[in-house]
């Protein structure tokens, strides 16, 4: 996956909460044969992430044409909206109140790059990177409803071991059902690559364009 990963000379850099975000993407790209010309940064968690952002918008064009950014909108989707656009602010970006539902793309103002945001799941309401990845099981699978259920019945025990379901549900139920796939515990990128997933679901192609419209003008 390094050669989708390492490609610091282009101009357009995307930045990514941690390692699964990176390598989603990477297949993403792969699968949809984008052009290879924007450089995934893992910049190794949210608290990062503005200073990783501020960073690259002062290395102004040429150097830096536009900066993608991908993160959750965990469990407040207009705090985390809200916290991203006061950076953009300080460095001389007008916003929009909310985001895009299909992304959001700010023009840079002089010789400051473009921004792209992209809020996981779907800019519209509050998840996570797995939210996003669930959206893309294939239609009909016949795995999920037992997925739903086996979690179900987890939450009504009590069992002091178990995982929280106000935080952790997305995580729990796509990792049981990439548990349960013929290559139990494929990593989420690499279920894209072996298909296990669909590139193709309408979420999947709204992501896939709003990287067009941020790195493909």
């Amino acid at each position: 996956m390094s050669e989708f990963i390492n490609r610091k000379k282009f101009p357009y850099k995307l930045l990514v909460e941690g390692k699964d975000d990176l390598y989603v993407t990477a297949s993403i790209r792969n699968q949809h044969q984008l052009t290879d010309n924007f450089e995934i940064i893992d910049c190794e968690g949210v608290d990062k992430m503005p200073d990783q952002i501020t960073a690259r918008i002062k290395l102004q064009r040429p150097q830096i044409a536009a900066i993608g950014i991908v993160l959750d909108a965990d469990y407040d989707l207009q705090a985390r909206w809200k916290s991203i656009c006061n950076i953009l602010q300080q460095e001389g970006y007008p916003v929009p109140t909310s985001p895009g539902a299909d992304g959001t793309v700010i023009e840079g103002v002089g010789r400051n790059p473009n921004v792209g945001i992209w809020l996981m799941p779907d800019n519209s309401q509050s998840g996570m990177l797995e939210d996003f990845v669930s959206y893309l099981i294939p239609q009909g699978d016949l795995l999920k409803p037992f997925v739903e259920q086996t979690l179900s019945q987890i939450e009504e025990q009590d069992i002091e071991s178990r995982y929280d379901p106000q935080y952790h549900r997305a995580k729990a139920f796509i990792h049981t059902w990439l548990a349960w796939q013929k290559d139990p515990g494929t990593p989420m990128g690499l279920a894209l690559t072996k298909t296990y997933l669909d590139h193709n679901t309408n979420l999947c192609l709204r992501f896939v364009n709003w990287l067009n419209r941020l790195f493909n003008v």
